[in-house]
């Protein structure tokens, strides 16, 4: 695992003592001599030892923090700053140092360890910055000191270390890591198209696993005692002594209660509506496997994906132990990696690699030569620019079709059961065809928007043939035709009339299924009429 910690320096005194603490020979130096070796030797005593350190853009070492002093004092005199000098002041940062550990299980030697850091850096960097380092061997874990300057050579301007830096820094450092074959820490992504999706994790989060614990309890509680119990046993705290409902997540650092009123605007969580909903359920999971089963739902839907694309092997620069790195275009002329995780990749018998995703997960974006271009891209993005460079055609699995797999799911449950109670059976009945409903809406949306292509495709097709006779269409949709490209129309439209005949085939399936649970509902029910009768 490789952790990754950041201190700035802001005095003069501490850049001085913390380059001399990180060259400490009693925490550099390693025992065994080699020929082959890229570090400096040193004198141990009347041993002769290579000690781990190196330097980028200093000429020496050990003067690593007068050059570095140089260098900031051209700066202000550069920008006619020298009485408000952050030498001076100690209110400006003077350098950045960054300490990088790794685990003993990752078997590593010391010269990748090193080098990961190095590599590291200098993309953070870009390679302008003055940087002395040293890796540390005097603790369990082996770690890297970087200290580098916040002074940029190329411009005299100050390194600005920024609210995605930190993870800027992470991400490149996993990434090293990772191709070295070091474990590193899955970090669950924090950016959406908002620009702080930090912040709106930390306060929406908790909301969303407080509703997903909460509905699977309604579907599987029979009273507000059982209710509470359960909730219990899947670590959320329940307070109906008020005058809202109050949820809370034990196993999470959730600090205030959320009230119910937060959760759903139609009451759906106060304590009238729970003893409403459980009192129609009469099959359940039991106390002891609702937690388990519980885990299983949740595993079933982080599982599933949205979208599917079969990429060729020259479109994935590299493959490691934990996922594939694929080359990808951010705006204009701003070309990066991006990392898919394995559990999101098949690797098929010819070489190619089939990818799994949603259109909300989210990448993180490295720009290699310019590391302040990094950014998060969506998964839908990340999809179609790997298609449209490969000419394949991605697989549209629309979210309907899970939402419609779910409730079947439940009438198995029940009639698994042999449930013939009318409340549960007929509130699931009316979850069904609502969202039965929707996903015929969804359906005709589809068709017009094939049919919009189509006709944009035609026009298009008598525009470049030189005829006049679509401008009419191209007015009727507000586009320019020069803008059109009609390949890029008709993998549109493909990928589209492939959604459409996935979905469409999905209702008619699920349709059928749901049949067939009415049948076995209505023979059950006439069954247990005929031997009341007979009693």
């Amino acid at each position: 695992m490789v952790y990754t910690k950041v201190h700035q320096i802001k005095n003069v005194e501490r850049l001085y003592r913390s380059i001399n603490y990180i060259l400490d020979e009693a925490k550099t130096v390693e025992g065994s001599l080699k020929e082959d070796s890229l570090f400096p030797l040193i004198a141990n005593g009347s041993t002769l030892c290579h000690q781990l350190a190196s330097g980028h853009h200093v000429e020496s070492l050990s003067h690593s923090a007068t050059e570095m002093i140089l260098m900031k004092k051209l700066s202000d005199q550069r920008f006619g700053r020298e009485e408000r000098s952050d030498l001076k002041t100690g209110k400006g940062t003077l350098a950045h140092h960054i300490i990088q550990s790794f685990s003993p299980n990752d078997r590593l030697t010391l010269e990748e360890i090193h080098e990961i850091g190095r590599q590291t850096i200098l993309e953070l960097t870009g390679g302008h910055y003055q940087m002395v380092m040293a890796t540390h061997v005097d603790k369990g874990h082996i770690h890297n000191h970087i200290i580098f300057s916040s002074t940029n050579l190329t411009t005299l301007k100050k390194f600005r270390w920024q609210k995605g830096t930190k993870r800027s820094l992470e991400n490149i450092s996993d990434k090293y890591a990772d191709r070295h074959g070091a474990k590193i820490i899955e970090r669950k992504n924090e950016l959406n198209a908002h620009s702080s999706y930090g912040a709106y994790r930390r306060q929406f989060s908790f909301k969303r696993e407080i509703k997903s614990r909460l509905d699977f309890l309604l579907n599987h509680s029979t009273s507000i005692s059982d209710f509470r119990a359960k909730a219990k046993a899947m670590n959320l705290d329940v307070d109906f002594s008020g005058k809202e409902a109050t949820y809370r997540l034990l196993d999470h650092r959730q600090e205030r209660n959320t009230r119910e009123a937060a959760l759903s605007k139609k009451g759906q969580y106060s304590l009238n509506s729970i003893a409403e909903r459980v009192a129609k359920n009469k099959v359940v999971h039991s106390i002891e496997v609702i937690q388990s089963e519980y885990e299983k739902m949740v595993r079933e839907r982080e599982a599933d994906f949205e979208m599917r694309l079969t990429i060729e092997d020259w479109q994935v620069k590299e493959k490691t132990a934990s996922g594939i790195y694929v080359e990808v275009v951010y705006g204009v002329n701003n070309k990066g990696l991006i990392k898919i995780p394995l559990d999101k990749v098949d690797q098929l018998e010819d070489g190619r690699f089939e990818l799994f995703l949603k259109k909300s997960d989210y990448f993180y974006f490295m720009n290699e030569q310019k590391s302040e271009k990094n950014r998060y891209m969506r998964g839908d993005t990340v999809m179609k620019q790997l298609a449209y460079n490969n000419g394949q055609v991605i697989l549209n699995k629309h979210p309907y079709i899970s939402k419609l797999d779910n409730l079947i799911k439940e009438f198995e449950f029940l009639s698994k059961h042999e449930v013939t109670a009318p409340e549960q059976f007929e509130e699931l009945e009316t979850k069904f065809m609502k969202q039965l409903e929707k996903t015929e809406r969804t359906l005709s949306i589809l068709e017009q928007r094939i049919e919009k292509l189509n006709k944009l495709s035609g026009a298009l097709l008598a525009f470049e043939e030189g005829k006049t006779i679509g401008q009419e269409i191209f007015e009727r949709y507000q586009v320019d035709p020069l803008k059109l490209n009609r390949g890029r129309i008709e993998k549109q439209l493909l990928e589209t009339n492939v959604e459409r005949q996935v979905l469409q085939d999905k209702v008619q399936s699920i349709v059928g299924n749901y049949q067939t649970y009415e049948k076995i509902r209505d023979h059950v029910h006439h069954r247990k009429e005929e031997n009341t009768l007979s009693l």
